[in-house]
């Protein structure tokens, strides 16, 4: 059996159960990338950082819940800007934005009746 250990290190809303947490252990969580929601209008109803090792690899990414299933990202600039406006709305479009290094994600408020 291939080594597949996830620790969460913090969860909220709607990822902070103990479902989702036994899920996430076991490998369970069927999540898309973060690029299957750019240009879509999502209501982010979780969310839960995780550390992750694999036989290959350790790495930290987030996983969030919508009302249209999980993605992950490890971009901190994704994070960035979803906290700058998580407490005033739930509802976003995923953005996707020319870096130097390539490409990133951010998320674009929905202010009501838009």
């Amino acid at each position: 059996m291939k080594k597949y250990e996830v620790t969460i290190i913090e969860a909220t809303g709607s990822c902070d159960t103990e479902l989702f947490k036994k899920m996430a252990k076991k490998g369970d969580i069927s999540a898309s990338k973060i690029e299957a929601f750019v240009d879509k209008v999502i209501k982010i109803t979780g969310s839960a950082k995780a550390h992750i090792v694999t036989e290959n690899k350790e790495f930290d990414l987030t996983y969030y819940a919508t009302d249209n299933g999980y993605f992950s990202t490890g971009s901190k600039y994704f994070e960035e800007s979803l906290s700058d406006y998580i407490k005033d709305t739930d509802t976003f479009k995923i953005l996707k934005v020319k870096t130097s290094k390539g490409y990133t994600y951010k998320v674009s408020p929905i202010v009501d009746g838009e």
